[in-house]
């Protein structure tokens, strides 16, 4: 899923759901990319694609800053209940500036969320396999009193502006 800078996030995420049962679980082969949409600051451009993956169907961010600093992501609701371990995997490539790559996870009440967040992040040219696991994964901000991720209701990729410009993943 690059193709002049995407976000190229094939089979978005595989959840191994508990430490007994290695095998994983499927959360979205992007068979359905209209479960996707596009958020993004003020004044930042982004839309979605259907592209090849390494094995199946993928989905492109391209994007555009406009020359402003800000944000542009993509998010589906994907209701999650966390076993005691956990990861995410996925595979990744792009075409664009180092700008901030963010993975998140938001509750229901879209006030509490935990991320990955990669400064400055290269996105590679080739597909390259990426894996979160339950360690990597942080509380970003949000008011409730469990640090704790046992509950998420969305999904969500985002490219933080750091270099800005405009590319695709």
């Amino acid at each position: 899923m690059a193709r002049s800078g995407m976000l190229a996030l094939c089979a978005i995420a595989s959840m191994a759901m508990t430490a007994h049962a290695q095998r994983p679980r499927m959360l979205d082969g992007f068979d359905a990319p209209s479960a996707w949409k596009v958020i993004a600051s003020d004044q930042v451009g982004g839309s979605l694609r259907a592209v090849d993956g390494v094995d199946g169907r993928a989905l492109c961010l391209d994007y555009d800053f406009h020359g402003v600093a800000g944000y542009v992501g993509m998010q589906r609701e994907l209701p999650l209940d966390y076993p005691q371990d956990y990861a995410f995997a996925f595979e990744l490539r792009g075409d664009a500036p180092a700008n901030d790559l963010q993975f998140k996870l938001i509750d229901a009440s879209g006030d509490n969320v935990w991320w990955v967040d990669r400064p400055r992040f290269d996105l590679p040219k080739q597909w390259t396999p990426v894996v979160y696991r339950k360690r990597h994964i942080g509380r970003a901000w949000g008011p409730a009193p469990d640090p704790t991720l046992r509950h998420s209701r969305k999904v969500e990729f985002t490219i933080a502006s750091d270099a800005g410009g405009k590319g695709s993943a």
